[in-house]
């Protein structure tokens, strides 16, 4: 199994590529265009940076959500929690079932930001929040950034979670829902300007392109070979 899974992972890889590119042309094409109305955005991104570098990073906070992460994923597998444990610099949970979605959810799974987008849809549904729109915006960012900057810090260093399914194919797999999960989340915060339909065709096109290239490349190779020998 460790074998086919990373073999999967392998080939998976240029449509991760063709994927991400997409969405990185996607995103710096709607920053240009879009003008000062997401600055709020850019700010919190940045106010998160600073924040890191100049105070400290969250760790505690952090490790809650993870371990938060894994039991919401737990639940909604069907398994049950035997066990939350949080501490200043580690936390763990014990749930009675596991699978490759508990165990790496916490590391594509932007938890504060999904909460951040569903308090402002929910509270959206019985009253007139455009008023708060900026200071939205600046909290997904800034959720955002801590996600992103505290993932990386807490994937340099070795992670038991990673070893379950194997390290890359972990990695791929954390590549790959983390592009899909920030895609859905840029179309919910920039709802007017990014139409995720629009991302995915895209996304679906390039994929079919990067493939078709490596495919008459690896048969023009192999022809190629044939005829030498």
């Amino acid at each position: 199994m460790k074998f086919l899974r990373n073999t999967f992972a392998f080939l998976l890889i240029p449509a991760i590529c063709a994927a991400g590119y997409t969405l990185v042309k996607k995103f710096l094409y709607f920053t240009v265009s879009a003008g000062s109305l997401y600055v709020p955005f850019w700010i919190g991104i940045l106010c998160y940076i600073v924040f890191q570098i100049v105070f400290y990073k969250p760790m505690r906070t952090y490790i809650f959500g993870h371990e938060l992460s894994h039991a919401i994923a737990g639940i909604l597998s069907g398994a049950k929690i035997k066990k939350f444990k949080l501490g200043a610099e580690s936390g763990s949970v014990v749930l009675t079932e596991d699978n490759i979605w508990i165990t790496l959810a916490p590391y594509f799974f932007p938890i504060y930001t999904i909460a951040i987008i569903g308090i402002y849809v929910l509270l959206g549904w019985f009253t007139d929040i455009k008023q708060f729109y900026s200071y939205y915006l600046f909290l997904i960012g800034f959720s955002i950034s801590f996600h992103i900057a505290l993932t990386m810090y807490i994937l340099s260093i070795e992670q038991p979670d990673l070893k379950v399914y194997g390290t890359f194919f972990s990695y791929i797999a954390i590549l790959t829902v983390n592009i899909i999960a920030f895609a859905l989340i840029a179309s919910s915060a920039f709802v007017d300007d990014i139409d995720i339909k629009d991302v995915w065709l895209h996304a679906y096109d390039n994929i079919l392109k990067i493939y078709k290239f490596l495919y008459i490349g690896v048969l023009e190779i192999w022809l190629t070979f044939q005829k030498t020998r």
